[in-house]
């Protein structure tokens, strides 16, 4: 049976992902390397809000607060910037996103966001609205992320031969 072949034709990077998961387990993990690179944009622009937060955003962020026993502050700005990641996961509602995975680095760019209270209003004052780091970051980043994107996945394409529409 020499001769065969196999054409699969994807389209949404959703499906091509999954495809590429079954197919090609070697180059998924190639992939998945490319594509925190490929969000490394938006990822170093958050990173950078935090940066400029300084030591502690709010006087009350340098004591020690454990609700329930979960230490989310002192606020840390290293464990913060650090929190930022890129996570990958082709069978959720979110292809990919940038979360932060820090308790307090969250809590800075959400806070005041649903609920009014002095925390939130003081953060806002000094820092801007909620959603303060990360979705300033992915708005300013989107057309360089997706170009980075439809390059990673016409690579990827090129090397399975697979034809893949992003």
């Amino acid at each position: 049976m020499s001769g065969v072949t196999i054409k699969t034709e994807v389209f949404g990077i959703r499906d091509a992902v999954k495809e590429l998961k079954k197919l090609e387990p070697a180059l998924f993990k190639e992939f998945r390397k490319e594509a925190g690179t490929a969000l490394k944009p938006i990822v170093l622009d958050a990173q950078a809000t935090l940066d400029n937060a300084g030591p502690a955003p709010l006087s009350g962020m340098a004591r020690k607060w454990a609700p329930k026993g979960r230490q989310i502050f002192p606020w840390s700005q290293t464990k913060a910037v650090r929190g930022v990641k890129v996570s990958l996961r082709p069978s959720k509602a979110a292809f990919l996103s940038v979360q932060q995975k820090d308790a307090a680095g969250a809590i800075f760019d959400i806070a005041g966001r649903k609920t009014v209270n002095r925390f939130g209003e003081a953060l806002t004052r000094r820092f801007g609205r909620a959603s303060r780091g990360m979705w300033p970051a992915a708005e300013a980043k989107e057309n360089e992320v997706r170009s980075n994107l439809a390059d990673l996945v016409a690579d990827v394409a090129a090397k399975t031969q697979t034809r893949l529409k992003y």
